[in-house]
């Protein structure tokens, strides 16, 4: 496989959608499509990191991006194993064994921003990351995760389905909320109403 182009967030090595097409020997519309009909297994800030408004912004900055993307999904090495996964080929499985041994494995410890350019960017998105998720804990009392409610009746996380609480809410008007949880990082959340409506046995 071709060299890949470094691409980090936070000083942590990521890859773009395109770059583990091109790397799996596929397209961005079979990423996207296995993502979609796998959500369930994939974790924001574990399998993968989505860049939106201002924290995507900042990002454009230091990288060259298109300028009509609304947001930016970016894979860590547990989601292209994911992806490798879905694909479940011999290229695939192959290609991701050289990104653990070659591309995830070779990180820059210095995290020092090589630009102030890049030092003022990063300053900036943590910042308005730190505010956006602090204003998030305020409400987090009417929003449960999937993981938390489990952890709450003591059983596990597969007992609930997203789809089912994705649905419900569209029929309520509550949209899925990503929120942080002080257990598990950024999550999605489902509002107090449509837990109770869908799953009323369980506490919340």
């Amino acid at each position: 496989m071709n060299e890949l182009k470094i691409t980090e967030y936070r000083c942590q090595r990521v890859l773009t959608t395109q770059q583990i097409a091109e790397a799996y020997g596929t397209d961005n519309k079979t990423i996207s499509y296995n993502f979609n009909h796998n959500k369930d297994r994939y974790i924001l800030g574990k399998h993968f990191i989505l860049l939106e408004g201002d924290s995507l912004r900042a990002f454009r900055e230091i990288h060259d991006l298109p300028t009509n993307l609304n947001k930016l999904y970016l894979w860590t090495e547990k989601g292209a194993f994911l992806h490798a996964k879905s694909l479940n080929t011999d290229k695939a499985w192959e290609v991701y064994d050289h990104l653990v041994d070659e591309y995830f494995s070779k990180k820059d410890n210095s995290g020092t921003p090589m630009t102030y350019r890049d030092a003022i960017a990063q300053l900036l998105e943590s910042l308005d990351r730190e505010a956006e998720l602090q204003a998030q804990l305020d409400t987090s009392k009417d929003w449960y995760s999937i993981k938390r409610v489990a952890a709450l009746n003591g059983v596990p996380w597969k007992t609930f389905k997203w789809r089912r609480l994705k649905a419900a809410g569209d029929k309520m008007g509550y949209e899925v909320k990503k929120i942080f949880d002080a257990n598990y990082g950024e999550v999605n959340t489902y509002h107090r109403s449509v837990w109770e409506a869908v799953y009323p046995d369980y506490e919340l």
